[in-house]
């Protein structure tokens, strides 16, 4: 490899472990690395340089794509089996609570009962929600599927890149339904404040996708 890309990938070192830590419960870390090195110097080979997107914006695409192309073909993907039955114990929470309570409970009234940490839950809940979809009948999906699993690890790619905030403010709002004024609650913040960062964290992450 010239000195030219292991220039560039060292560079771009800390994007990759970015996106290749969300699926490290799954593969070894460096192996991971070393697929997403070679989406750097695929990014490179077409990136144009008279655009005003950054480098690193458009590189994390071809990063994730040559990680999830690996994950597809290798299929060995597995779940642990403490998160699976902290996600079986979730599930029984779950239902026990809502007949208790007589209503719809929410996910951070089980968390609470479970004595588990919320960002540690949601994390166990995206990573067998992931690997279900990854191992549904060999792999045949049609397109429609196929671009519902892709834009479900774009979302999540771009999660993993916000600050605690921003975060925390979409996790709450678009995986665990709370309205703007609960989440308002939640963070400490005032319900125009969570109305107009989610604006504004949604349009950032349609041009970042789109890019």
């Amino acid at each position: 490899m010239s000195e030219k890309y292991l220039t560039l990938i060292k560079e771009s070192e800390g994007l990759i472990y970015k996106i290749a830590s969300k699926y490290s419960m799954y593969y070894s870390i460096d192996d991971l690395y070393q697929v997403g090195s070679i989406g750097v110097i695929k990014a490179y080979k077409n990136f144009k340089r008279d655009t005003s997107v950054k480098f690193s914006t458009y590189a994390y695409k071809y990063i994730l794509g040559e990680i999830i192309e690996f994950i597809r073909t290798d299929r060995n993907i597995r779940v642990s089996e403490e998160y699976m039955s902290l996600y079986k114990k979730y599930l029984s929470v779950k239902t026990l609570l809502t007949t208790r309570y007589g209503r719809e409970v929410t996910f951070k009234e089980i968390c609470s009962f479970m004595e588990i940490d919320e960002s540690v839950m949601f994390n166990i809940i995206e990573t067998i929600s992931f690997t279900k979809s990854m191992d549904e009948k060999d792999y045949d999906y049609g397109n429609d599927k196929r671009e519902e699993i892709d834009n479900r690890i774009l979302l999540d790619t771009e999660l993993s890149l916000m600050d605690d905030f921003d975060r925390q403010l979409i996790e709450y709002r678009y995986y665990q339904g709370y309205t703007q004024s609960e989440t308002a609650d939640v963070l400490g913040v005032s319900q125009v404040k969570v109305s107009r960062q989610e604006k504004l964290i949604l349009e950032r992450m349609k041009s970042n996708i789109c890019a």
